[in-house]
């Protein structure tokens, strides 16, 4: 009877030797993300057993760590603009992906070979102080008339989500109209460009301002909100890293970011892909110093 019980423990702490820990996922991801990204983190650890190790900073510093390989090598990328998560795949730091909850991610946000998707998205909108405001706009070409000098706010141009904007104008009007464009806006500021976007959303609710654009997710009508046609969006991006050292636990919980957050948007609405934003950043950077628009 010893022997036996003897024979049972050897087995067991046999078993529990050959479990090793499974490694967790290393994760860069923005800030912006925040405490909605660490609920979806947890759920998927607690579904999955896979553990996930976040490394928080700015969007565009953890790109930079991740195209020159700087510290711990990520697993994955979460950007909080599509710039970003463009920037990482143009220069090969990110590996193809290749499941069908990419597949069933729409077209246009998603890139044409496979590298990224899009895992959050907000809408450029025009926003105005209250219903009350005259007239009322609803294109971005309304925003340059001379009957708004003095009553229009926009936020930072460093902010990606306002050169996406722009590079998606450059795209469709040509560099030059877009260019006049963005002019005019300059011209009609009731104040220099404010440093965020939460910084013109209270201007609009203090009144200092009557206008301005914003990016909204789907469906946030604070303040009241204008969806100009086209639609331009921007993005929180998501890929697999191209030197993961846990590339199927990259995979599996890209995978599963995808189907919970599953980004959809009317079939009906007129779009372009978000990439588009990512190749042209640096020409709305450039546009935007030639505006004045800083």
């Amino acid at each position: 009877m010893r022997c036996l019980c003897m024979i049972l423990i050897a087995v067991t702490l046999a078993g529990c030797e050959s479990k090793s820990p499974v490694a967790p996922v290393l994760v860069y991801a923005s800030g912006e993300a925040g405490s909605e990204l660490d609920g979806l983190l947890a759920e998927f650890t607690e579904e999955t057993d896979i553990p996930v190790v976040v490394s928080w900073g700015d969007s565009s510093s953890n790109t930079d760590k991740l195209v020159n390989n700087v510290n711990d090598r990520a697993d994955v990328l979460i950007t909080s603009n599509v710039a970003d998560i463009w920037r990482a795949a143009d220069e090969g730091s990110l590996r193809p992906i290749r499941s069908a909850a990419f597949d069933s991610v729409p077209t246009f946000l998603k890139d044409s070979e496979g590298s990224w998707a899009a895992i959050g998205m907000r809408l450029h909108v025009i926003a105005v102080a209250n219903a009350d405001v005259q007239p009322i706009v609803e294109g971005y070409d309304a925003l340059a008339s001379a009957q708004l000098r003095g009553r229009l706010c926009l936020s930072s141009s460093s902010l990606h989500v306002n050169r996406s904007l722009i590079a998606m104008l450059i795209n469709d009007r040509g560099a030059k109209q877009a260019e006049r464009l963005v002019r005019s806006w300059v011209q009609n500021l009731a104040m220099p460009p404010l440093a965020s976007q939460e910084a013109l959303l209270d201007a609009l609710r203090e009144g200092r301002c009557e206008y301005g654009i914003v990016a909204v997710q789907a469906g946030n009508n604070d303040p009241v909100v204008f969806k100009p046609e086209p639609i331009y969006l921007d993005i929180d991006g998501i890929g697999v890293a191209r030197h993961a050292q846990q590339p199927q636990a990259a995979q599996q919980l890209v995978d599963w970011l995808l189907r919970k957050t599953n980004i959809q948007i009317g079939s009906d609405a007129e779009t372009r892909p978000v990439g588009i934003a990512g190749w042209l950043d640096e020409d709305a950077k450039l546009l935007a110093e030639r505006a004045s628009y800083r």
